[in-house]
């Protein structure tokens, strides 16, 4: 069996058996997230704004992204190459929502430093209405800054690709880069720092004498709550690194080597990373956020079992108010 071959079996395995599960468990997890996130107590923290748009963004990627290709992987038919204007929408519609998801966690990263900076002008970002402005700007803006896909993506010949060609192509290349660098560099950047800030008032807190017992309790609960969305934005922050690395190195790639004669196995083994960058490793993080989420922060998991609990609890009252008005109308 040629290598082409094989990468393609192993393309195949993970497209319908891996992604279908992370389809699955993160249509979930992100409804999970939204629903937490969205309770009263939390919904009112301009971090949990980030967090819930990241997970709505994250399913609509899954929706516009996994679907189709694991559709396609089954039967053998990619709608996106054979059909202009889903080609370019695809490209387009994917492109956004994952930078509007991306954005989003850069915002957060923000957000929790203007929190804890000792900079009172700084810390005006860190309100709730804000969020909203910025998370709408996002929106704005990534609608409107990839529209040249619109016009650029085709589908390519031989092959049948759905994709950039020619000097566009290189353009793309660093283009898809650094756009999503930017994010990355902000969300490590801003979230040190973050760190950074809430160890130093931390040390302040446990330092100063002069407050009254209940200030002091007050100041050092609320942030422990701080804290925990600090500790969850670690985790996305994490995951998206891992996933997201590999995209602008296969970006910068393919655009220094655009002229370069290549043989059979260096376009497979090509085609097999530019799966991995551009689809699978994507839409693993996008799939994954909730369960980081769990594994990352405490808060988070007490928050997850009360909800299920509630929902048990109001099964069971709505299953035992059923059955007594079933006795009574029988008794009539």
């Amino acid at each position: 069996m040629a290598l082409a071959d094989d990468l393609t079996f192993v393309q195949n395995i993970l497209t319908r058996y891996i992604l279908t599960i992370c389809f699955i468990f993160g249509i979930i997890g992100n409804l999970l997230n939204i629903i937490i996130f969205c309770q009263k107590h939390l919904r009112k923290n301009s971090c949990a704004v980030y967090f819930i748009t990241t997970s709505v963004f994250n399913f609509l990627v899954m929706c516009f992204g996994i679907i189709p290709t694991v559709v396609a992987s089954y039967s053998s038919y990619d709608y996106s190459s054979y059909s202009i204007s889903y080609c370019k929408f695809k490209a387009y519609i994917v492109h956004v929502l994952l930078m509007v998801s991306r954005s989003s966690v850069a915002l957060a990263c923000i957000d929790r430093f203007a929190l804890c900076s000792p900079n009172i002008n700084i810390r005006v970002l860190n309100q709730h209405r804000v969020a909203i402005r910025l998370i709408v700007i996002a929106c704005f803006l990534w609608f409107i800054i990839p529209i040249h896909t619109l016009v650029q993506i085709n589908i390519q010949m031989p092959g049948r690709r759905c994709g950039a060609s020619g000097t566009y192509s290189i353009v793309y290349a660093i283009y898809a880069a650094v756009v999503t660098t930017i994010p990355l560099i902000i969300m490590v950047v801003f979230s040190s720092l973050a760190i950074h800030h809430l160890k130093h008032i931390r040390s302040r807190v446990h330092t100063d004498t002069s407050l009254a017992n209940m200030n002091v309790q007050r100041r050092v609960r609320v942030k422990k709550r701080d804290a925990q969305f600090i500790v969850i934005l670690i985790g996305e922050v994490i995951i998206y690194f891992i996933s997201t690395i590999l995209f602008p190195i296969y970006s910068m790639y393919t655009a220094f080597t655009s002229t370069v004669v290549k043989d059979a196995d260096r376009t497979a083994i090509e085609g097999f990373l530019r799966y991995m960058a551009l689809s699978f490793l994507i839409y693993v993080n996008s799939s994954s956020i909730f369960y980081i989420h769990l594994l990352a922060s405490k808060a988070f998991r007490q928050e997850c079992k009360q909800l299920i609990l509630r929902l048990y609890r109001r099964e069971q009252n709505n299953n035992l108010a059923m059955t007594l008005v079933g006795i009574t109308n029988t008794r009539k």
